[in-house]
């Protein structure tokens, strides 16, 4: 095993491991990569604390180091420092790499006099390396000042050095880069191999949140729209065969697509259908407010449908995907009865709420003349849930 400087040769291969090293561990996706690869040119960037590890010649691990501040209650503020990401390559996890690099690189930073670390991590990890939690030494975290924060923590690399203070850290700019530029970080994510996000239990409050609005079947997942969903919403929402059939009209540009992700499908009860085979979002479904649909609804039922991508018409992918829908409102809500409907020239749609028990009530007709240029009729189906 080799510690040693980092150097511009290694940049996109180090990026690429700290990409592996964080996906989906603290959101769906990582913005750890960019941070690193923006976190050079920054002035707070302290390039004497810039380690790579290595075994057998292959990169397997890296730690950054920055300079932070810690304000007082006066207003001053406190000069202090920082790492991370520190990435360990997957293959090597919980096999002590991680401490390793870190207990080194904590000794090169304690001889260039750095007095006093903070980070934001496990602290059943990070004690092993002499971390406690911060509000242990009266320095709280700047989203929740008052409050010990499990996760918040630091140490004093140089007894002494923090005494008596009282402060609240600040973290550096530099660390929120991808969230302030997210279309710049999205063009650069682009350059590496696509992996499919994930929400999971284990993950920041918001998006441990939204794993619980998961819903996995044989074939599918069920869950919240990814911005990064835009591409592949527009690749099949673009279909002149599909769109209409389920009464909108085909989306025109990228945008567009991004735009509905952000607006229309930005909710708890509308899901990407995303193939597991694939990670890919290829349809959608949901429910909502019917004041709107022109169909025969009861006061405050709910409208449900759905819709996926001409390759995969035809192998019950949109039976399988409702009946996961419906098995999670019959759980989780007080939900009497839907409403839904299906073009007359649109059968297929009609087969697929069938089979999963709604019945027909009639028919009706939509007024598509500024869209369609013509009047269609409308099979109308409700299922009891109750």
């Amino acid at each position: 095993m080799t510690i040693r400087l980092e150097q511009p040769e290694d940049y996109r291969e180090v990026e690429n491991l700290t990409r592996n090293a964080f996906w989906n561990v603290y959101r769906p996706g990582c913005t750890e990569h960019y941070v690193l690869n923006q976190y050079r040119n920054n002035p707070d960037f302290i390039p004497e604390l810039d380690f790579v590890m290595e075994e057998d010649g292959k990169l397997i691990g890296h730690v950054m180091f920055s300079k932070a501040e810690i304000l007082l209650a006066d207003g001053t503020a406190y000069s202090s420092w920082t790492f991370g990401p520190i990435s360990i390559h997957p293959d090597y996890k919980r096999k002590g790499y991680g401490l390793k690099l870190l207990n080194y690189a904590l000794e090169q930073a304690r001889e260039m006099g750095v007095g006093m670390l903070q980070m934001e991590g496990n602290i059943e990890f990070y004690k092993h390396a002499g971390f406690g939690l911060a509000s242990k030494l009266r320095i709280h975290y700047h989203d929740m000042p008052q409050e010990e924060v499990p996760f918040f923590l630091a140490q004093e690399l140089i007894p002494g050095y923090w005494g008596n203070r009282e402060g609240t850290y600040c973290p550096p700019k530099g660390y929120f880069v991808a969230d302030e530029n997210p279309e710049v970080f999205e063009a650069y994510e682009k350059g590496f191999p696509r992996k499919a996000k994930a929400y999971n239990d284990g993950q920041l409050p918001p998006f441990a949140e939204k794993a619980k609005l998961m819903l996995r079947t044989e074939r599918l997942t069920l869950r919240p729209w990814f911005e990064s969903d835009a591409d592949s919403l527009f690749k099949y929402a673009s279909d002149p065969d599909v769109g209409p059939r389920a009464g909108w009209p085909p989306h025109n540009s990228r945008e567009e697509s991004l735009e509905i992700i952000r607006t229309v499908f930005h909710n708890d009860s509308n899901w990407a259908i995303e193939l597991n085979a694939t990670g890919e979002a290829i349809g959608a479904i949901g429910y909502g407010p019917s004041c709107e649909c022109n169909l025969p609804a009861r006061e405050g039922e709910p409208l449900c449908g759905y819709w996926v991508a001409k390759p995969y018409w035809n192998q019950g992918i949109c039976t399988e995907a409702l009946h996961a829908m419906l098995d999670h409102i019959r759980r989780t809500t007080d939900i009497q009865s839907l409403i839904s409907g299906h073009f007359v020239d649109n059968p297929a749609s009609g087969r697929v709420m069938e089979k999963c028990g709604f019945q027909p009530t009639g028919e009706t007709c939509i007024d598509e003349t500024q869209y369609q240029g013509k009047d269609r009729p409308i099979r109308v189906l409700r299922l009891e849930l109750k």
